[in-house]
């Protein structure tokens, strides 16, 4: 971000996520949801998991 303009104000800008909806169509690993919890958004998805395998590392 300190070198691209753009990813800059991209940066600045996602406190006005925060409160927004957003919804995805497969539940979210643990690492997205940690980072849309941080964005403060309010999250819904779809009862479908990302890939087959049923196991989720850490």
């Amino acid at each position: 971000a300190l070198s691209n303009p753009a990813a800059q104000m991209a940066m600045e800008n996602l406190k006005y996520l925060s409160g927004c909806e957003v919804h995805l169509t497969h539940i979210p690993t643990p690492g997205d949801e940690a980072g849309l919890r941080k964005l403060k958004v309010n999250l819904t998805c779809d009862p479908e998991y990302s890939s087959k395998s049923l196991f989720i590392s850490n």
